[in-house]
Order: C-alpha cells, then sequence, then structure tokens
C-alpha cells in the first residue's frame, strides 16, 4: 500500500522508524510517518502512515492513508485509505473511505461532497 511504482513527486518529508515527536506537525506537502506523533499534523498534500507507527492526535490532510494506529480525528478533503493493518480510534470526515479487510475502526465516520472543505466540529 505504501510502495508503488510511480514515485510520489510531491512526497516532501519521510519521518523515520526511529523518530519521535512530541507536538504539532504541519508540512505543506506530504508526509510519510514511520516512527510515532504525540500531537496534530497538518498537511496540504498527503499523509500516510505505515505498519507500526503511531499518532496520537488529529490529522488534517487532502488524503489519508492509514496503515499504522492512529488516535485522533481524520479530517480530510478527499481520499481516506484505511489499510488492512490499521487501527484508527477516532472520527472521521471525508469524501471518499476505503476500508480494507483487517482494518479496526472505533469512531464515526461522517461523509461531505468534496465540494466544500469539511469542517472540525466543536463541543
Amino acid at each position: 500500500m505504501f510502495q508503488s511504482d510511480k514515485p510520489d513527486s510531491k512526497m516532501s518529508s519521510i519521518l523515520g522508524p526511529e523518530l519521535e515527536i512530541n507536538g504539532d506537525v504541519k508540512v505543506a506537502g506530504s508526509l510519510l510517518i514511520y516512527g510515532k506523533v504525540y500531537g496534530s499534523i497538518e498537511s496540504n498534500g498527503t499523509v500516510r502512515t505505515a505498519k507500526g507507527s503511531v499518532v496520537k492526535g488529529d490529522i488534517k490532510a487532502k488524503d489519508v492513508a492509514v496503515g499504522g494506529q492512529v488516535e485522533g480525528d481524520l479530517i480530510v478533503n478527499s481520499k481516506v485509505t484505511l489499510g488492512d493493518t490499521s487501527l484508527l480510534k477516532g472520527n472521521l470526515n471525508a469524501a471518499i473511505l476505503t476500508i480494507e479487510e483487517g482494518a479496526k475502526f472505533e469512531g464515526v465516520c461522517n461523509m461531505h461532497t468534496g465540494k466544500s472543505k469539511p469542517e472540525a466540529k466543536s463541543e
């Protein structure tokens, strides 16, 4: 799911498996996570979490592909993919949702048309 024949020319950052970030992450391009992030993530591109990765915080991005563990809400303009090794504990808001066999999801899903950007709900 995370390796393809055609490289993502807009992949701007990779967080390796040895890396642990305690704080929010904001990236202009796309982000590939192998390590641990304890904070929210905001990206104008795609956020991908690999098998074994951990994110404890909200993710706001154009697209999200989850392969690891995410504890937080996903606010996505376009597509969310929950891979076969993923665990999502949180709500998601997206235009398109793909859930592979074996994925685990605990939360509420809200779908939008993709024409308007999703808004985070305040409580």
